[in-house]
Parts: structure tokens; sequence; C-alpha cells
């Protein structure tokens, strides 16, 4: 955030980071630039053609008017960067069931925990406010922080897709992971 006099607009407040709607500044930012980073891109099911800015433009615009995804981006509240993403997405009204997808693209906000806590913020989100009842999220095998953000927010193992996804080579592994209503209520302390 440029501007220091100017207000951020926190839509849920957590611990270190708040969420807050995407913005038309977030596209002249790294928005579009992490995912053609191999690092950001690793365990992603992205970096398999380059992004562009006019590519990551089409897709803000498609997520801002759809009912069927709710896309927050992910800021540093101390330093009000935008560090990453996160969503529920493929949104089901009558079954009340999402996909959860989350990066952290600014790699120097890794490892302080921001991922996990904006996967809970948006869990609590889709429960809470959406009244959803089931949220799941994939990881690909060997992602161990996608998997320990998932786990400590309450979800569950629920299978696994036996080389599923081609990335680096060869083919890996995807582990559906889900929650639900019930069990993240029951997890509340």
């Amino acid at each position: 955030m440029t501007d220091t006099n100017k207000v951020p607009e926190v839509f849920i407040q957590g611990e270190g980071i708040y969420l807050r709607a995407p913005t038309e500044a977030d596209l002249t930012g790294n928005w579009h630039r992490w995912f053609n980073d191999a690092e950001v891109t690793h365990f992603q099911d992205k970096g398999y053609s380059a992004n562009t800015l006019e590519k990551q433009r089409s897709y803000f615009e498609s997520i801002k008017d759809s009912d069927s995804d709710v896309v927050l981006a992910i800021v540093d509240a101390n330093s009000h960067q935008h560090i990453g993403s996160v969503g529920l997405h493929r949104i089901d009204w009558i079954h009340r069931s999402a996909f959860l997808g989350i990066v952290i693209g600014e790699k120097d906000a890794w490892g302080k925990g921001f991922g996990r806590q904006a996967w809970r913020l948006i869990t609590r989100h889709g429960f809470e406010t959406l009244n959803l009842n089931k949220i799941v999220a994939t990881t690909l095998d060997g992602n161990e922080r996608s998997l320990a953000c998932a786990l400590a927010s309450g979800f569950e193992i629920e299978g696994t897709q036996k080389e599923q996804k081609y990335k680096r080579g060869k083919f890996h592994d995807l582990i559906l992971v889900g929650i639900t209503r019930a069990m993240w209520d029951s997890a509340k302390p």
C-alpha cells in the first residue's frame, strides 16, 4: 500500500495477516509473476505456460462477479503487502460444498504461518458465513507445508489419486483432504 493514510479494506482480520478483496493494484504488483516462478509453482497446478498480466487480468475479471468463487488477497498486516491469495472455488450452492485453493506467492512470507492462518480463516468463512457443509482441497504428494495447513485446520485425508498430476518430469499422487461443517464445529475451542 503506497498511501500510508489510506486504511486498508479488511474483510477478514487475522493475526499478522488480513484478507481483503483483490484489487486493480494487485494486478500491477507481483500477483501475476508468482505463477512464473518455479519455486512458487513447484507444487501448484500452475507453471505449465507463462502467466502474463493479460491472463491475470482475465482471471481477476472472472472472479470479481463470480457466483461460484470467493477469492481473497492475503495481506501482511504490518507491511500491507499482498503476499498471497486464498479462495473457495467451484462453490456448489445446492450441495453446499467448495474447493479450497491457496498460494503464498511472496517467498519471504514462507514459513511464518500465514498460509496456515489463511487456510483456517477461509474455512471459517465458508462454514460460518457462506453456510457450506463441506470443503475439500488437494495437495501434490511431497507438499508437506500444504498438507500440514490442511491437517492443522481440521481437514482429514480422504484419499489419494495415484499418479494424477504430471509435474517436474514425472507423475505425482494427488492427496484429497476434506472437512465437514460438523467436523469444524466439533473441533472449535
